[in-house]
């Protein structure tokens, strides 16, 4: 598993998508067949630093998304939905639930 930051905020990003640690040895993906799945593929440049990171180093290399935006410089091979609008993802702008039965309550950012 890979863990990129890039967004900052609502459109506001880093200069470019950081992979935090732990980043996994490549030599544990050799001859495998990966699928690298995120939540929307919007400008692209964490999908592509992750599939550059893999792409020599393993068999095979697909994307799947739950939504991508047209401007994203990687086109996904599997995509559940294609928009250009913002999207507030539930675990984006919702607080986590630190107790069974707790009713999530929205942050102020929650459209």
């Amino acid at each position: 598993m890979f863990d990129v930051e890039f967004y900052t905020g609502v459109g506001t990003t880093l200069d470019m998508p950081v992979m935090l640690a732990p980043v996994p040895n490549a030599i544990d993906f050799t001859d495998k067949k990966v699928l690298i799945a995120d939540d929307v593929a919007d400008t692209g440049k964490t999908l592509k630093l992750v599939h550059d990171f893999c792409v020599e180093h393993v068999a095979e290399v697909r994307s799947a998304v739950v939504y991508e935006k047209s401007h994203s410089l990687v086109k996904c091979d599997y995509v559940w939905k294609r928009t250009d609008e913002w999207i507030n993802f539930p675990w984006s702008v919702l607080p986590p639930v630190h107790r069974s039965g707790d009713a999530a309550k929205a942050n102020k950012e929650a459209v």
